[in-house]
C-alpha cells in the first residue's frame, strides 16, 4: 500500500507539476486620470498632431500603450466624476448605490437619478472586497469622490489656513476618508484628495500634489510586494486647476508640508524637459503623470515582479463637450491595459465596445478569481485583452440624471424624461437650489450662478434651472438636447448632430432600441418614466419638497 501511494504521488506530480498551494497572482495597479482630454493621450488619433507628431510628452504612458491593449472602444456608463468611479470599483452602475442621497433622490424624482450622489459605503460589494477574499493586500491613493466618508465636513475656503480649528479639521477628514475607504475593503488608504482640489479648503491648498499622493503608493508597493497586490492609484490631473506642476509642492489637503515629499523628478526638471522637446507648460501635468508611472514601473521592477504585474489606465469619462450627460462627448472615453501573457496579448487595438463598469469582473477574473452570476452588471473583456472576439456582441448602457441611453452596434438612442418633481416644481424650490448652488460657489471663492433665469429649463441632470456649466457645453454642442427621444447613426453622425427618432426611415430601429432600453432596465433598481414603472410608491409632493430641502444642505459637496 506504501509503494502505491509513493506510486500515485508520482503520477500525480507528472500530470500537474510540482505541487503548489495556488498559481502565482498577478498584482494589478488600476490608474484612473481625472477629466483627461484625448489629445493629451499619444495613443489616440487626437494626440498626435498633422504631421504625427505626439502632442505630449509621455514617453512610459507611450511604452505601455505600444505593448498593451489599447481600448478604443470604451465607454462610459455616467460622465461624471463619481458615478464613473462608482462604476470603475463595483463593476455595477451606479444606480446601484444605496447612499442615503440616492434613495432620497429616488423618492424625489420617482427614477433613479443619477448626478455626484451615488457613493459607495460600507455594504456596498467592491473589487477590492473581491480580491482580499482572493488573498490580495488592497490599496488606494489620491482622489476619492467615490467613497462616502461619514463625518467629512468641507472647510470654507474663506477661511484662514492657519486657524487652528481649520488645521484639526483637515486632520480629521483625512481620518475619516481612510477609515471609508478600509469600510469599503482597502487594507492601505493614504493621501487622500476628496474631491477636487479645488474645493478642500483654504487657497493655499486648493492645489494638485502628485508628489505626495505617489510618496504614499511607493510606499505601499514596498510594504506588500511580497503579496498579491491591488493598488488604485486616482490621480488628480489633469483636471484643472491646471499646471499643477507649478504650486507649491509642500500644499496638500493636510496644510503645508514641512518639506516637499520624496520619489519623483523635481518640478523645475518637468519645466526644463518640457522647454527642450519644444513643449509649453500646458503640457506640464501630462509629463508629471508620465513621471509617476515611470517611477511605478522602476519600483515594480526594482522588486522583481514587473512581469507579474498588470496596469489598467483610463481616463474617468469623456470631456469633450458631453460631460454629465449620455452623449458621446461624455460615454466615450479610453485607456488601456498593460501586462505580460497569458493575461494580456499586446500591442493591438481593439474597437471592441466596452464599458467602464466592465474594468472589475476584468480584473477579478485576471486575478484567478470566478465571477458569480449576478454580481456584476459588467462583463469580463478577458477574451477582448487575448486577442478573441467577445462572446456575444456587446450592448452598451447609460444613465446621467433624467435620461437613459443604449448603444447597439452603430445605433445610439438617447431617453430624455423628467420627472414630475422636476415638472410641477414651484417657483420657491426654483429659487432655493439656486441658492443653495450659488451657497456653495461661494464656499469655494468660485463664479456664482446669480445670472441664470429660475424659469429656465432643467438639463439632463443637474439640480439648477436654466443649466449648470458643463450642460451649458452640452447645450451647446448638440442641438437635440432637449428632444424627448434621439436616435443617432453613430457610424455616420458620431457627432450625434442629427436626430433620427422622428424620421419614418427608422421607426424599426427605434422600436428596437426602446425595447432594448427596457431590457437593460428590468434587472435594475427603480423605474423610468413608460420604460420600467417605479418600484416604489411616489411621496406626495409636499414631502418631495420637504427632502428636497433637506438634501440642499448636504448636496453641494
Amino acid at each position: 500500500m506504501k509503494s502505491l501511494g509513493i506510486a500515485c504521488c508520482l503520477l500525480t506530480a507528472i500530470f500537474l507539476g510540482p505541487a503548489k498551494a495556488e498559481a502565482v497572482r498577478p498584482n494589478v495597479i488600476l490608474i484612473v486620470t481625472d477629466d483627461q482630454r484625448r489629445e493629451q493621450a499619444n495613443f489616440l488619433p487626437e494626440g498626435r498632431d498633422a504631421d504625427g507628431r505626439p502632442k505630449n510628452l509621455t514617453p512610459n504612458l507611450d511604452r505601455l500603450a505600444r505593448e498593451g491593449v489599447v481600448l478604443r472602444g470604451l465607454h462610459c456608463p455616467s460622465p461624471l466624476c463619481v458615478p464613473s468611479r462608482f462604476t470603475c470599483l463595483t463593476g455595477n452602475y451606479a444606480g446601484r448605490a444605496t447612499n442615503r442621497w440616492m434613495t432620497d433622490l429616488h423618492k424625489m424624482h420617482g427614477h433613479t437619478f443619477i448626478h455626484q450622489e451615488p457613493n459607495i459605503i460600507a455594504e456596498t460589494p467592491t473589487i477590492a472586497k473581491d480580491l482580499k477574499r482572493l488573498g490580495y493586500v488592497t490599496g488606494t491613493v489620491g482622489k476619492n469622490h467615490a467613497i462616502e466618508a461619514p463625518g467629512y465636513r468641507k472647510v470654507d475656503a474663506r477661511r484662514r489656513l492657519d486657524d487652528p480649528q481649520v488645521q484639526a479639521q483637515l486632520r480629521e477628514n483625512q481620518r475619516v476618508c481612510s477609515a471609508a475607504y478600509r469600510q469599503a475593503g482597502f487594507d492601505f488608504a493614504a493621501r487622500i484628495y476628496h474631491t477636487n482640489p479645488r474645493v478642500i479648503g483654504p487657497p493655499e491648498i486648493q492645489v494638485h500634489n502628485l508628489d505626495w499622493i505617489h510618496e504614499a503608493a511607493i510606499r505601499f508597493i514596498d510594504e506588500h510586494h511580497e503579496r498579491p497586490f491591488f493598488l488604485f492609484y486616482a490621480t488628480t490631473v489633469p483636471h484643472g486647476p491646471h499646471n499643477g506642476f507649478k504650486s507649491d509642492p509642500r500644499a496638500t489637503p493636510l496644510g503645508i508640508l514641512p518639506k516637499p515629499p520624496k520619489g519623483l523628478p523635481s518640478r523645475e526638471n518637468i519645466a526644463a524637459r518640457l522647454k527642450r522637446h519644444g513643449y509649453g507648460d500646458d503640457r506640464g501635468d501630462m509629463l508629471w503623470l508620465d513621471d509617476c508611472v515611470g517611477s511605478l514601473l522602476a519600483r515594480i521592477d526594482r522588486h522583481g515582479i514587473l512581469d507579474n504585474t498588470i496596469i489598467v489606465y483610463l481616463t474617468d469619462h469623456g470631456v469633450e463637450g458631453g460631460k454629465t450627460t449620455c452623449y458621446q462627448g461624455g460615454m466615450l472615453t479610453f485607456g488601456f491595459v498593460w501586462g505580460p501573457k497569458p493575461y494580456v496579448q499586446g500591442g493591438r487595438v481593439s474597437s471592441s465596445p466596452c464599458s467602464t463598469v466592465d474594468l472589475a469582473p476584468t480584473v477579478y477574473e485576471l486575478c484567478g478569481g470566478t465571477i458569480a452570476a449576478g454580481r456584476y452588471d459588467g462583463v469580463s473583456l478577458r477574451p477582448v485583452l487575448a486577442g478573441r472576439r467577445p462572446d456575444r456582441p456587446r450592448v452598451l448602457y447609460g444613465e446621467m440624471g433624467h435620461t437613459r441611453a443604449v448603444i447597439k452596434g452603430q445605433w445610439k438612442y438617447l431617453a430624455l424624461r423628467y420627472s414630475d418633481y422636476i415638472q410641477k416644481m414651484p417657483m420657491s424650490e426654483r429659487l432655493a437650489w439656486l441658492a443653495a448652488a450659488n451657497e456653495y460657489q461661494r464656499s469655494n471663492r468660485w463664479s456664482t450662478f446669480e445670472t441664470n433665469d429660475p424659469r429656465g429649463r432643467f438639463g439632463h441632470s443637474g439640480f439648477i434651472p436654466d443649466l449648470w456649466d458643463h450642460e451649458k457645453v452640452a447645450l451647446a454642442s448638440y442641438p437635440h438636447f432637449f428632444d424627448a427621444d434621439q436616435l443617432y447613426d453613430l457610424s455616420a453622425d458620431p457627432r450625434e448632430q442629427r436626430n433620427l427618432a422622428g424620421d419614418s426611415r427608422y421607426q424599426d430601429v427605434l422600436a428596437d432600441m426602446k425595447a432594448e432600453l427596457r431590457r437593460l432596465l428590468k434587472p435594475l433598481p427603480g423605474g423610468f418614466a413608460e420604460f420600467k414603472p417605479s418600484e416604489a410608491e411616489t411621496p406626495p409632493m409636499a414631502e418631495r419638497i420637504r427632502i428636497g430641502r433637506e438634501l440642499m444642505k448636504t448636496v453641494f459637496h
